[in-house]
């Protein structure tokens, strides 16, 4: 008697899961919303953007929730496009060039004393209080000289999902490249 009711429970949980329809997969492109023209570049500064490095943590495809103190989740079905090393470093370069009202030299100059950006996120993520959170150094070096900065700010979410989370995650890079920029002056 047990053996059928088993087999009727098993079946059903089994029939029940393949009836639920699968969560859509949202994937999210970090693009720079600042204008980028076609053709030759206006002006091109001496600074040029060296690494880009990330934390291991946010460095994979999930969009991160820090859901308590050291405690995260990583998101199954909302995804960064590609990977967040390849696309914060275009993003940070077309921002940067934005605020500084130049482009970055795609490489150093051979003939100038070029300053070479550096940064490192160490925290890319939303909390659980609603905010966005933004952790990162860089550093402006120079062949006689370099400075190191840091940056750590949060920004309330405009609005509740991973959605708004990307679009404040935007908000604080763009925070970012601008306090790299104002230093570049």
């Amino acid at each position: 008697m047990r053996k059928p009711l088993l087999l009727i429970a098993v079946a059903s949980v089994l029939v029940s899961a393949c009836s639920t329809t699968p969560q859509a997969r949202s994937t999210y492109l970090l693009r720079s919303s600042s204008h980028v023209a076609t053709g030759k570049l206006a002006e091109v500064g001496d600074a040029y953007l060296g690494t880009v490095q990330v934390a291991s943590y946010i460095d994979q495809p999930g969009l991160v929730l820090e859901v308590e103190e050291g405690m995260i989740h990583i998101a199954k079905q909302h995804q960064w496009a590609e990977p967040l090393r390849v696309s914060l470093r275009e993003f940070l370069n077309v921002e940067i060039s934005a605020a500084n009202d130049e482009a970055l030299a795609a490489s150093p100059l051979k003939d100038a004393a070029a300053s070479r950006i550096d940064v490192r996120i160490s925290q890319l993520h939303g909390d659980a209080e609603g905010h966005a959170v933004l952790l990162a150094s860089w550093s402006l070096s120079s062949a006689k000289q370099r400075h190191e900065y840091q940056f750590a700010e949060t920004t309330a979410l405009d609005g509740v999902g991973y959605e708004a989370l990307v679009k404040a995650e935007i908000k604080l890079l763009i925070q970012l490249s601008k306090a790299i920029a104002r230093e570049l002056k």
